[in-house]
C-alpha cells in the first residue's frame, strides 16, 4: 500500500490587487521557487484604502508634536504675506 504524500503548506501574507478586468495581480515573495502551485485565497470584504493617507497621517502626527491641529498655519502664512505686501 502506498503511503500518503505529506504536503508541506506555507502561509504567506501578501497584498494583491484586483484589476478592473478581473485579473488578480500578486507581488509574490522572491524566495519562492518558480512553478505552478495550488493555493487558497482568503480576501477581506473591502479593498484596502490608499497607502497615501497612512503616510500623510504619520507625517501629521509627527508635525502635531510642534503645532496643534487647531492652529491654521496656512492662514497664518497668508496673513503674514498680506502684511508684508502692505508694508512694501
Amino acid at each position: 500500500m502506498e503511503q500518503p504524500v505529506e504536503l508541506i503548506r506555507r502561509t504567506i501574507g501578501i497584498r494583491v490587487t484586483v484589476a478592473s478586468n478581473g485579473r488578480l495581480l500578486v507581488n509574490f515573495p522572491t524566495d519562492m521557487p518558480v512553478g505552478e502551485y495550488n493555493s487558497v485565497l482568503v480576501m477581506e470584504e473591502q479593498p484596502i484604502q490608499s497607502h497615501t493617507p497612512t503616510s500623510v497621517e504619520n507625517a501629521q502626527a509627527l508635525f502635531r508634536q510642534y503645532a496643534p491641529a487647531s492652529r491654521k498655519l496656512s492662514e497664518e502664512l497668508i496673513q503674514e504675506r498680506r502684511e508684508e505686501a502692505l508694508g512694501e
